[in-house]
């Protein structure tokens, strides 16, 4: 069985913050965030820009007087490329598999854009490490630099967990409570169309088993609660997200990718989250992911949960409504 221990080992939480930064007001306000992450985790700090070709030198200025006070991190350093944005940032992430990519969001714009293509959409696409991303500047948490909530959303249709085991690494470098979430649909007759083609659980009882079999893959050394609720999706996250006060979601890829006239674009609901979004990619191209429980032989059935599964696990499964 998979503990914690061995899942930190296999998945450390990285170790290298890489801010990427076009000088916006975003970033700006993105630094105390990025400044605080850095000191908690202990974390090298790499300041990115991306210019456009012939503007070297204008950019090399820019950066250089960005975030001054990252001189005295130990072995921060700024790197300048050039190219496209997004195939550049995700070009040099996979030169650092050990990071954790920050990109704060673009300008809001109170006007229809239906060509627009968000940048961190398609950062997110092609990008293999985390991708750490902020609310608009108006609406940054400040979490605590130790203690506090991370929630991670389980979807019930992911065939990796990577996106548990970051969450679950990150609370424990963070000294934080772990939530574990996920939303059941109404009940319907789509429920039975829906159960031919998924093993997703469709009953409390069932999708309590499987996150309990989750968090019993985690091991004893971190506090972990469960959570579920039934309606639709990002409604029922974010009543979990305030009961639990969590400051950080961490989320699977697939949960915030949307397709939309043919370009990737990010989930409107999940991208205006007041927590801090961590999205993970899987780290496996294909295969199914061992952390994951068997599926049940009947999407209404359920074994009872024992009770050594429960160790180390705060609470019962919570409905919310």
């Amino acid at each position: 069985m998979t503990t914690l221990n061995s899942a930190l080992h296999q998945h450390p939480f990285p170790r290298q913050l890489v801010f990427a930064t076009n000088f916006s007001e975003a970033c700006h306000a993105a630094i105390p965030l990025v400044a605080q992450w850095v000191d908690s985790l202990q974390a090298k700090l790499t300041l990115l820009h991306v210019h456009a070709a012939g503007t070297h030198l204008q950019a090399k200025r820019s950066l250089d007087s960005f975030f001054a006070e990252a001189a005295h991190y130990p072995n921060s350093e700024r790197v300048l490329r050039s190219g496209k944005p997004a195939e550049a940032i995700a070009e040099y992430c996979r030169s650092q598999p050990n990071s954790l990519l920050v990109m704060p969001p673009s300008t809001r714009s109170s006007l229809p854009r239906p060509l627009h293509s968000s940048l961190r959409a398609k950062v997110l696409h092609d990008v293999i490490t985390p991708m750490l991303t902020l609310p608009h500047t108006d609406r940054i948490p400040e979490p605590p630099s130790t203690g506090g909530h991370v929630a991670c959303w389980i979807s019930g249709q992911e065939t990796r967990l990577d996106h548990v085991r970051e969450a679950a690494a990150l609370a424990q470098r963070r000294g934080a409570e772990l939530h574990l979430m996920h939303a059941l649909p109404e009940v319907s007759e789509g429920m039975l169309i829906d159960a031919l083609y998924s093993d997703r659980p469709l009953s409390e009882s069932v999708a309590g088993q499987r996150l309990a079999d989750i968090a019993s893959q985690l091991g004893n050394e971190l506090p972990i609660r469960l959570h579920i609720g039934t309606g639709e999706p990002e409604s029922v996250l974010r009543k979990l997200l305030k009961r639990t006060q969590a400051s950080i979601l961490v989320v699977d890829r697939g949960a915030v990718m949307r397709k939309r006239l043919m370009q990737a674009s990010f989930n409107s609901k999940l991208a205006d989250s007041p927590c801090l979004l961590i999205c993970v990619p899987p780290r496996e191209a294909e295969g199914r992911d061992p952390m994951l429980p068997a599926p049940q032989s009947s999407v209404f059935g359920a074994r009872p949960l024992p009770a050594r599964r429960l160790a180390g696990i705060a609470q019962q499964p919570a409905r919310t409504h």
